[in-house]
């Protein structure tokens, strides 16, 4: 970083808008979220104040600047590789979810105790999260503990009709 002296009157400013910032940040936070994080737009924003108040006599080296301009693409691809990743995500325990479909699942909530078992009939999504329906009941794909090979069933009633 650059050593220039910044007036009280500066350094004032950019307290607020670093305070300004930090609410931002809180507010947007959700409350699953247990960090803050520095996003791409605070990042633009700690640049922009950065360029506004450096010192005239001696402005931001080259370097620099393009060290942080490659630290914000190196934010923003990791930004958009982490939303692909949760899509990819989210296609990948659905189509767990509907593999599901028609087979022999036991299900244990460990918030209630409650065991569940029999046939997945349907899938169903509530709140973001996969539910399959087993009878009555709708158990988190998370919660299930077994998956039943229906085949044997299917074998022992083939040999018993032959």
């Amino acid at each position: 970083m650059n050593n220039f002296q910044m007036s009280s009157l500066d350094i004032a400013r950019t307290n607020i808008q670093v305070n300004e910032l930090n609410k931002k940040i809180g507010a947007n936070k959700a409350p699953h979220e247990g960090k803050t994080t520095l996003g791409k737009d605070s990042f633009l924003k700690l640049l922009v104040t950065q360029l506004k108040h450096q010192d005239p006599t001696r402005p931001m080296e080259d370097k620099e600047f393009i060290s942080q301009m490659a630290q914000f693409s190196s934010l923003e691809q990791m930004t958009n590789l982490n939303k692909e990743i949760k899509t990819l995500l989210r296609r990948t325990e659905s189509s767990s979810a509907f593999n599901l479909l028609g087979k022999k699942v036991d299900s244990y909530n460990p918030k209630t105790g409650k065991k569940i078992s029999g046939t997945v009939s349907s899938v169903k999504y509530n709140d973001g999260n996969i539910k399959l329906v087993i009878g009555r009941n709708e158990v988190s794909l998370n919660d299930i503990s077994a998956v039943h090979n229906n085949s044997m069933e299917i074998n022992k009633k083939i040999n018993i009709s032959k």
